[in-house]
This record gives C-alpha cells, structure tokens and sequence, in this order.
C-alpha cells in the first residue's frame, strides 16, 4: 500500500485502520493477491447518502478514520479507496476491482456506486483551466488523467466538482470529481406503515401582515407557503400567531361582525372557520 502512495505525497492507511474496516463492513473491502501479497485493493462503506448530499469532504465520509459513518441499512456504496502496486499496473486489476464493486453493489441492493475521485494531472493545467474546463477536456479525450478517464472508461460519470474534498492533495490542488454510477437493478424497497419517523420536518412562514379584500385572497396566500414547504417534503408548516387578524377589517364593509377561529395546520392539511352573524346574534356554538 505505501508503494502505491509513495508519488502522491499522500499518507497510507494504518494497519489498525484496516482491520477497524474488516471488521466493520468485511464484504466491502475487495483485493487481489499474488502469492501472499497485496497487490491491489478497493474500500468501501454503506452509507445513506442523504446524510451527506453532494457537499461533503472525503473526512466526512469515512468519520475521520473511525468508519463510524458505515450504515448497513444505507442505500449507496461509497469507494474510499483503490490502489494497485505500481509494479502491477497496466494489468487491468483495477477494473476487476471496480467490477466487483458492481456487483456487490448489485447483489446489496443499493442504488448506487459513489466516490470522490482525485484529478493527479490537472497540476500541470491549473494555471490555465479551471476544474470544469479540465473535466471536459479529459472527457473529450484532449486531456488524460490517469484517476478520471479510467473511471470514465468504466461507467462512471460525474455530477459535479468537489472543494477541499482531500486535505493535502496538491495535485488536485484539493478538488475532486463526485463520481456516480447507477445500479439499474436498484428496487426499492416498499414502504413500511406505521414506522416510527425519527425526524420531523417543519416550515416555518415568515408572514408580512397586509390587508385582504376577502377570505379567498388570504387562502391564496396561506397556499403559496404550503405549496412551498411541501416542495421541501415538510410535515408540517408553523403560521405566526394571528396571521389571519386582517380579516378582521372584512366587518367594515359587510356591515357584520365575524367571529375566526384560528386556521389548524396538521401534516400540510389546513381548516379554516369563518363563522359570519348579525349584530346582536348569540355565539354559534359548534361542536365535535
């Protein structure tokens, strides 16, 4: 492993660290060996993605050499890593490793293959490009990145440039490509009633008061905000109190009074009660 690492200026992992892996997630850890001998290896965890999104650092993923980020239950396979001994390259034990990355992604059932992939050779075209503009190049085949064309060649695509991803890579100048390949066998799995949520999610409206013409146009606008929070898959969306007091001034002009009940908000599911009645009338009374 350190032989693999020695041109990149770029630390090895401690023994210890591999066997904290082994132990963790063992299936996950791919190698190849002659006679004994390492000569080529991947790593990998599982992990939901959704706790990360496309904005993350490589320390993140891996929990600072910890691997306590490993989720058995997660829906992505994350490569950490992949070398081959510099005397074993060109032997196409790489892509063996990323094809039995596949596969156990496949057999897992997990959406997908992620990983943050180094760019070695943009060095020698920072001061010119940026990264984008070099990605492009290398996957137009003008430029060749020993990392990136050979994830490219082996189905991989990138969704978009990481920064500060790897803390010291001064080839990469620290970015890197937030690769993606996609399991086409990914069925998901059905959903389960009555799971216990241990999340919820509220929206929370920032109301500027205004006067309203009538119900209607206050309803249109209370809408607005559910229909946004909803977008953002919301549970449930949190109106100041009193939002509704400018109906009030509706009395002016109709001559009567009004008694509001507040509007109830329960799940993005909203009941409002206008209840009109002559000068004078006793209190509705309602019940239920």
């Amino acid at each position: 492993m350190d032989k693999a690492y020695e041109q990149t200026g770029l630390g090895s992992w401690k023994e210890v660290e591999i066997r904290r892996l082994l132990k963790i997630f063992p299936e996950g850890q791919l190698c190849i060996t002659l006679n004994g001998k390492v000569v080529a290896s991947a790593l990998s965890l599982i992990v939901q993605y959704d706790r990360f999104g496309d904005n993350h650092t490589y320390v993140q993923i891996h929990g600072d050499h910890t691997f306590n980020t490993h989720d058995s239950e997660g829906d992505v396979l994350y490569g950490i890593d992949v070398f081959v001994h510099p005397e074993y390259r060109g032997m196409r034990l790489g892509r063996r490793l990323y094809e039995g990355r596949k596969e156990l992604c496949e057999n897992l059932n997990l959406r997908a293959i992620m990983a943050g992939g180094r760019i070695p050779n943009y060095k020698n075209f920072a001061h010119e490009m940026t990264p984008r503009e070099y990605i492009e190049k290398v996957q137009g085949k003008e430029i060749h990145d020993s990392t990136l064309s050979f994830q490219l060649s082996n189905g991989f695509h990138v969704k978009k440039v990481l920064k500060n991803y790897l803390e010291g890579d001064v080839e990469s100048r620290e970015f890197a490509t937030l690769l993606e390949w996609n399991n086409i066998y990914y069925q998901p799995n059905p959903s389960v009633l009555n799971v216990e949520r241990t999340d919820v999610r509220v929206g929370l409206v920032q109301w500027q008061m205004r006067p309203f013409a009538s119900v209607e146009k206050l309803m249109e606008q209370a809408e607005y905000f559910i229909d946004a929070v909803s977008d953002y898959k919301a549970d449930f969306v949190l109106f100041p109190e009193f939002f509704n007091a400018p109906l009030t001034r509706l009395s002016l002009f109709t001559g009567k009074s009004a008694l509001f009940i507040p509007f109830l908000f329960i799940g993005l599911h909203y009941i409002y009660f206008l209840v009109p009645r002559a000068e004078g009338a006793a209190d509705p009374v309602a019940s239920g």
